[in-house]
């Protein structure tokens, strides 16, 4: 399987308080647009197809969110690990009020799915 992860976010944050937010959540440390953790890196990165509009209105809105994050897992990780870590970072962004939305090959082992059909979207 792919463990290669992207998670849409819409939060109102710029983006140094999103990979703020993101390193108090995971533990991690904050590398000026991407956070290190021990199960892996999270990049954090401006949408250049945000539209605030298309979000709300399209089927597939999210993909029009402020940011996105890419992620994968370090080396040595096992992959329940990370997929569970991936899992616990996606909860916590709805717990800050961000609307989140996984995009992976392991949606269905996420919470929620990975937020797709979530009401919080």
């Amino acid at each position: 399987m792919n463990l290669f992860c992207k998670i849409f976010v819409d939060v109102d944050l710029p983006k140094e308080g999103l990979v703020q937010k993101i390193a108090d959540c995971t533990s991690g440390k904050n590398e000026r647009w991407s956070v290190r953790t021990n199960w892996g890196e999270i990049d954090v990165v401006n949408n250049e197809d945000f539209d605030e509009n298309r979000a709300i209105q399209e089927p597939d809105g999210f993909l029009f969110y402020r940011f996105y994050l890419e992620m994968e897992p370090e080396a040595a990780v096992p992959e329940e690990v990370y997929i569970k870590s991936v899992g616990t970072l996606l909860s916590d962004l709805w717990d800050l009020d961000a609307k989140a939305v996984a995009a992976c090959d392991f949606e269905e082992s996420l919470p929620m799915k990975g937020g797709y059909n979530s009401p919080r979207r």
